[in-house]
C-alpha cells in the first residue's frame, strides 16, 4: 500500500509539475486580441464601458449574456442596421473593453442600473432592449427598475425561472474548485486547459452544431483579461435573485409592463426553453416564437431571422 500511495503521488505531481514546465520552456502563442474599440461611454459610477454602434433610426441596445463582450453581436449588428435601426452594442462592466467593476457587486441588479445609465448617458428614448442570456436578466430587471427610457424588451435565449417553484441555482462544488485561485494560476500556466475548456463549453452552446472561425478566438482574447473570469464566476454565483429588500427579482416577472417578445431556439442547452414558456405565462403583454432547432447562439446562427424578428416587433 505504502509504494502504491507512492506510485500515485508520484503521477499526481507529474501531472501538476511538468505541464507547466512544458510551456516554460516552449510558450504558447499569446491570446489573439478583441476586435478594434467603439466609443467609451462613461457611467458616472467611476467606471466606463465600450460601445459599438451600426446604422441610424431608431435604437435597439444589445446586452450580451456570460461571459460575453459586444462583439458576440458581430453577426447581428449589421443585419439590424440594414433594417433601419440604430444598433447599439455594449461590453458590460468586467468584459470585453470596458473597465473592470470597482467593488464587489456582481449582481443582476448591478448590471441592470448599469444599463439603465447608458441609456441615460446616450440620451436614448423609447429603445428595444434585446438581452440574450444573462443580458435577458438584466433587461428585465432594468424594467423593473425604471422603464422609462424602455418602449420594448426582447429577450434571446433567456436566463431566469423555468417554474414557479424554481430556485436560484448555486454553483457546484466542483465549479467552486475549478475557479479557486490555485487551480485558476496553474490553468493560466496551462493553455491548453482553457482553451479546451472553452472549446467544450462552446460546443454545448451550439448544441453540437457548426461554430464560426471567430467565435473561439472572441472567446479566448475576452478571457484573457483576469477581471473577465473574476467577473464570470462571481456572476455565475449570484445569476438569480429573487427578489430582496431593494425590489423584485425575476420571479415578479408579472409585474413587466412592456411589450416583450421572447425569441428562443428549442434546443437550447443552456437555458432551456421551459424558462421562455415560463416567462411567456407570467409577463403579460409577452410574444413568444420558439425558434426549430435553434441552439442557445441564435444571434449568431439565426442572425437575420433574429434581426427580421426585432424589426418586426
Amino acid at each position: 500500500m505504502r509504494r502504491f500511495l507512492l506510485i500515485v503521488g508520484l503521477l499526481v505531481g507529474a501531472v501538476l509539475v511538468l505541464p507547466p514546465l512544458w510551456y516554460v520552456v516552449f510558450p504558447a502563442d499569446p491570446p489573439p486580441d478583441l476586435p478594434p474599440a467603439g466609443k467609451r461611454v462613461d457611467l458616472g459610477s467611476g467606471v466606463a464601458v465600450n460601445v459599438l454602434e451600426e446604422g441610424s433610426g431608431p435604437a435597439v441596445v444589445l446586452v450580451h449574456g456570460l461571459p460575453g463582450s459586444a462583439y458576440d453581436w458581430r453577426a447581428l449588428l449589421p443585419e439590424l442596421a440594414r433594417r433601419g435601426t440604430r444598433a447599439i452594442a455594449y461590453d458590460r462592466v468586467g468584459y470585453g473593453r470596458s473597465d473592470p467593476r470597482l467593488d464587489d457587486d456582481f449582481t443582476p441588479e448591478a448590471n441592470a442600473d448599469e444599463l439603465l445609465a447608458l441609456l441615460e448617458r446616450l440620451e436614448l428614448e423609447d429603445a428595444t432592449v434585446v438581452g440574450w442570456s444573462y443580458g435577458g436578466v438584466t433587461a428585465m430587471l432594468a424594467s423593473m427598475r425604471d422603464p422609462s427610457r424602455i418602449a420594448r424588451l426582447v429577450l434571446v435565449g433567456t436566463g431566469g425561472p423555468d417554474s414557479a417553484d424554481a430556485k436560484p441555482p448555486t454553483p457546484s462544488a466542483v465549479m467552486a474548485f475549478f475557479y479557486s485561485d490555485p487551480v485558476l494560476r496553474w490553468r493560466a500556466a496551462v493553455p491548453s486547459t482553457g482553451v479546451a475548456l472553452m472549446k467544450a463549453l462552446s460546443g454545448i452552446a451550439f448544441g453540437g452544431g457548426p461554430q464560426p472561425d471567430w467565435w473561439l478566438e472572441g472567446l479566448r482574447a475576452n478571457f484573457a483579461r483576469p477581471e473577465t473570469v473574476l467577473t464570470y464566476f462571481s456572476e455565475m454565483s449570484g445569476f438569480v435573485d429573487p427578489g430582496s429588500e431593494e425590489g423584485p427579482g425575476l420571479f415578479a416577472a408579472d409585474t413587466i409592463a412592456l411589450p416583450t417578445l421572447l425569441l428562443h431556439g428549442d434546443d437550447d442547452r443552456l437555458a432551456p426553453v421551459a424558462i421562455a414558456r415560463y416567462l411567456h405565462t407570467r409577463i403579460p403583454n409577452s410574444t413568444l416564437h420558439e425558434i426549430a432547432g435553434g441552439s442557445h447562439m441564435l444571434p449568431v446562427t439565426h442572425a437575420n431571422e433574429v434581426a427580421a424578428r426585432i424589426a418586426a416587433f
